[in-house]
């Protein structure tokens, strides 16, 4: 046996990734490739209980507790390839790292990072963040994260203030981080395909670092992406944020507001596509150089690269594109639309429609 560790980075076609294993475990099954199965769920909860981060994600530790173990319980009695993983783990620590590591003593690991150009990633972090309650500009967001950054030493595992977009993203640090107990010929990088690129391309590259084979699965059976919302939804989310400041509990916001609302209700409208935010022209010396170095690091290690690194040059907006940060829709009131996620809070679930009908007056 031996086990593929996918290990994010997130907003790297994670969801598409997940997705695909999940829906297709009886077809991977058939060709001796394990995705094992506890309960809906269980692969987030193993990351998080690895991460220390329940209350992050609005759970309790009890949830979570044990979750690993079983999962890698699972992995050692099957005969073959065994498939594991979330995105959760890619900030992992050494600390964590071994400690993930620890139920497979003795097993082959490979550990495979996926990685997306940083001009995509900042605004695909920017309005992650903001569904996940913040509500902060994305030229705050700027200031304060993408023009912060100190250098991997100052980790906020290490006791350092390295912003979260840098110690999630840096793709680097990440196969730095994981090579501390796997050996870097077995970690492994995926590069996203290019803007525009069949969904399909993704799954073949991750295929291959997994060695297994592709055509196990139905590579289009899954949506490709999660929901993304336009220049001014985002706007909107964030005044709605403001509105809500902290009166409803974790689990409640990210069932009511993140999915329900943002991805259930805002996304559903398919504005996102055409409206959809760039990085600003302004960024692409900094994301530049950071890849660069990064990049470079690439080509002096015993990693293996499944896609062309030039593929991870930053994708950012024109000169003369809008900026990121864009009014609240006309005619839509955020105190209005926080009272009725309020009150659906408060009251059993109400149907998408009627939701639907409330938040837009």
């Amino acid at each position: 046996m031996r086990v593929v560790l996918h290990v994010g980075l997130p907003k790297t076609g994670t969801t598409y990734l997940q997705s695909l294993l999940a829906t297709q475990r009886d077809a991977l099954r058939a060709g001796g490739v394990l995705h094992p199965f506890l309960r809906p769920g269980a692969m987030f909860q193993a990351a998080v209980e690895l991460r220390g981060s329940a209350a992050k994600f609005g759970l309790a530790e009890q949830q979570v507790a044990g979750t690993w173990a079983a999962l890698c319980d699972r992995a050692r009695a099957h005969d073959g390839p065994v498939l594991l993983g979330h995105e959760v783990l890619a900030g992992a620590t050494p600390e964590q790292v071994a400690a993930a590591l620890a139920p497979l003593a003795g097993v082959e690991v490979d550990v495979v990072v996926t990685a997306r150009d940083l001009g995509r990633q900042a605004t695909a972090h920017w309005q992650e963040e903001v569904k996940l309650g913040d509500t902060r500009s994305f030229a705050e967001l700027e200031a304060g994260e993408l023009r912060a950054d100190t250098g991997r030493d100052a980790g906020p595992d290490a006791g350092g203030r390295r912003p979260h977009f840098w110690h999630a993203q840096d793709w680097g640090w990440a196969l730095e981080r994981w090579s501390t107990a796997v050996p870097a010929s077995r970690v492994h990088l995926v590069v996203c395909p290019e803007p525009g690129a069949a969904p399909a391309e993704l799954w073949r590259r991750f295929a291959a670092a997994a060695r297994i084979d592709p055509g196990l699965v139905d590579a289009d059976a899954v949506p490709v992406a999660n929901p993304s919302l336009g220049r001014s939804e985002v706007a909107l989310l964030r005044a709605v944020n403001r509105e809500l400041a902290g009166r409803l509990d974790r689990d409640t916001y990210l069932r009511v507001v993140k999915r329900e609302y943002a991805e259930g209700v805002l996304a559903a409208d398919g504005r996102g596509a055409a409206d959809r935010p760039r990085t600003p022209y302004r960024l692409a010396g900094l994301l530049e150089e950071a890849t660069g170095r990064w990049t470079a690091d690439l080509a002096r290690s015993a990693h293996p690269v499944h896609g062309d690194p030039a593929g991870l040059r930053p994708v950012v907006g024109g000169p003369d594109d809008p900026d990121p940060d864009a009014p609240v829709p006309a005619g839509v009131d955020p105190a209005a639309v926080a009272a009725g996620l309020l009150a659906q809070a408060g009251a059993a679930p109400r149907r998408r429609g009627l939701l639907r009908r409330r938040v837009r007056g």
